[in-house]
């Protein structure tokens, strides 16, 4: 349970060689590379740098096609949707044999049909707006019984238009006093607008263009060659007969359905030559050579030379190094922890891996995580829920490795809530009313919190403790000294000075000087010491000063800590007062189909938001009280050589030889 060892590796293979290495170092997915062309190395001078630009924009070219062609098909796929979708693991098929049928598909066909076709429904998707587009125009108008070209009269003028509605009454007034024998018809109205006919003899011409322009006309500008309502029917006809020709095009589109499994085997096929492609962004090469450098974990460095062996036969040299002191930062970071612990690696993570010297802190902060998590939530109903539910999951969807280690982390915390649970005595919060094996927290709120204070002071003296290692292991002694001892000896003459001041223990009452003079001799031995990097004695004092002030914090830290008490408090108060509700309900049919209903609801609510509180505030205890002792973190997690499958999953076939 450690961070794994890694191993640096140079590799010298032939240049022809180089297609097959790369096929058989992705499907290991256990190599990270170096990039060679960023660093200057005088052994590495003569060559030069690896490219294969021009194949990876051609063969991402080819995927964009194959994308392209599976977006439209997709199209007409009925989705499985809810837990049936997620229940559905991806198709699987050997490296070789994926190889093998992605170079057979005649992905350019498919796609050159479907690019007509979909051009085909784009410009039929443009031609149905005109129509769309006249239908909105003569809506208003659908009362106009009269053809728009009969309106052309001899001797007389006529306008089809809108005014203002808020003008209408001065626009009608004004034209019947001022022009006689004038004929207005208002069509329709709506909140702005009013629709109407003006015909008006052609003496009058002038004076009825002036005061139309005096009242915001707008002249209708469309060709009608029947009535309003005859041209929309018309044009709903010519709607139905574009899209019936959608229609078709789509039918001819549906019946490539069938070929989306052999687009996506293309797609991935041509994911694994890209990222091959890209790979040799990082190496170096001469005419026949290719040099190659990266990091293997130390554990997989057998298999990794037998990986190269199979690859090159005899044509190739390689050779490995432990990372030198200059190159800590650089060295990626995998962690290595058993079944149980591993689920917990998501928590350091979130935080920041650790560097390649420090240690990894996933299983010294496991056991504090899991039973903080379960004393905050503790309900052994909620516990049993959350395991079953984590439990089912795991058996019944195909979860990637990461998301099955969140939900295997969740079971575990639902076994730990249990068991607080039935410590506590609360299943479902006081719904059953089983007796509690150890206390009633709202009866001993005090002794919790004293319970609370106790396993924080166990972690923060944990977190110095790892501090102190981790100082001798770099034979770093008088710091372990002045950084950890001398703390640890402050802290708790302090506590139990503190203790013997207010409680009545004989024990600590008769020593009560020796932890005065011990805390006294600590907070000088602080101030002495935690400026020492300071090259002034001013400095160097006020830097001690300044350190001791930090016991400010273990005060803070330890008063975080009754955070485990009062979540715990609210969660059983907090479900305590729903399960009232329901009883409030009564005993009838109804009462007890509707208490059935809101129990269930208000449970669910009542787990979902204390198990987030739990997770967060477990989460702050590690990354503040406790990382803050020992841990820095910053790594680089190691990233490999790999594919990453999208629509099938991609099995290795190495002869014999896998990663596992």
């Amino acid at each position: 349970m450690a961070i794994a060892k890694m191993k640096k590796f140079t590799l010298l293979a032939l240049e022809s060689h180089k297609e097959k290495l790369l096929e058989y170092l992705q499907q290991f997915q256990m190599v990270e590379f170096i990039n060679l062309q960023d660093e200057k190395s005088e052994n590495l001078e003569f060559m030069d740098n690896d490219s294969q630009s021009e194949i990876v924009s051609e063969l991402e070219g080819k995927k964009a096609k194959i994308k392209f062609s599976l977006d439209i098909l997709n199209r007409y796929v009925e989705k499985e949707k809810g837990l049936k979708a997620m229940m559905k693991d991806k198709k699987s098929i050997e490296y070789s044999k994926l190889k093998e049928l992605g170079e057979k598909v005649d992905f350019n066909s498919i796609y050159d049909y479907l690019k007509e076709k979909d051009t085909k429904l784009s410009f039929l998707k443009n031609e149905i707006s005109k129509p769309k587009s006249d239908i909105e125009v003569l809506k208003p108008w659908v009362n106009f019984d009269t053809n728009f070209e009969d309106t052309k009269l001899k001797n007389c003028v006529s306008y089809l238009g809108t005014i203002p509605l808020k003008e209408k009454d001065k626009f009608r007034e004004e034209i019947d006093s001022n022009i006689k024998g004038s004929y207005v018809e208002f069509v329709n109205e709506t909140e702005k607008d009013v629709y109407m006919f003006v015909i008006v003899h052609n003496d009058f011409k002038e004076e009825l263009s002036q005061m139309l322009k005096k009242y915001g006309f707008n002249k209708l500008d469309i060709k009608c060659q029947s009535t309003p309502r005859q041209q929309i029917e018309s044009l709903y006809k010519d709607i139905k007969d574009i899209k019936d020709k959608q229609k078709n095009v789509e039918e001819e589109m549906r019946e490539y359905v069938n070929k989306i499994e052999e687009l996506e085997i293309a797609y991935e096929y041509l994911t694994l030559e890209i990222s091959k492609g890209n790979a040799c962004y990082n190496f170096k090469k001469s005419d026949k050579v290719v040099a190659i450098e990266g990091w293997v974990p130390k554990d997989f460095k057998d298999k990794f030379e037998k990986i190269v062996k199979q690859s090159e036969g005899k044509y190739y040299y390689l050779e490995f190094e432990d990372p030198t002191e200059e190159e800590v930062e650089e060295v990626p970071i995998m962690l290595k922890n058993n079944g149980v612990v591993s689920a917990f690696e998501s928590i350091t993570s979130m935080y920041s891996l650790p560097k390649y010297n420090e240690i990894d802190p996933t299983p010294l902060l496991f056991p504090f995580y899991i039973i903080f998590f379960g004393m905050m939530l503790s309900d052994a109903g909620y516990g049993l829920v959350m395991v079953l539910a984590t439990t089912i999951a795991l058996k019944m969807i195909p979860f990637d490795d990461e998301m099955k280690k969140m939900v295997k982390l969740f079971c575990y915390l639902g076994i730990s809530t249990m068991v607080w649970g039935v410590l506590y005595g609360s299943y479902f919060t006081g719904a059953l009313k089983i007796p509690a094996i150890w206390m009633k927290p709202e009866n001993n709120a005090n002794l919790l919190i004293i319970v609370s204070i106790v396993f924080g002071l166990i972690q923060i003296y944990a977190g110095l403790f790892i501090k102190a290692y981790m100082l001798i292991r770099d034979k770093k002694y008088m710091d372990a000294v002045y950084d950890v001892l001398l703390w640890i000896i402050t802290v708790t003459s302090a506590i139990l000075f503190i203790v013997s001041a207010f409680q009545d223990i004989p024990a600590l009452k008769a020593n009560v000087n020796l932890f005065k003079y011990l805390m006294i001799a600590g907070m000088v031995g602080l101030v002495l010491t935690q400026g020492r990097e300071s090259k002034s004695i001013g400095g160097k004092l006020g830097g001690g000063l300044y350190g001791l002030y930090g016991i400010t914090g273990y005060v803070g830290d330890m008063v975080s800590y009754t955070r485990l008490m009062a979540l715990g408090l609210a969660t059983g108060f907090i479900g305590g007062a729903f399960n009232s509700i329901v009883a409030l309900l009564g005993s009838g049919v109804i009462a007890i189909i509707v208490g059935a209903i809101l129990f269930l609801l208000t449970h669910t609510f009542n787990l979902l938001i204390n198990a987030l509180g739990a997770y967060v505030h477990s989460l702050r205890l590690q990354y503040v009280e406790y990382f803050g002792k020992f841990y820095e973190g910053g790594g680089r997690a190691f990233a490999p050589f790999r594919h990453k499958n999208k629509f099938i999953k991609v099995k290795t076939d190495l002869g014999g030889i896998d990663n596992e």
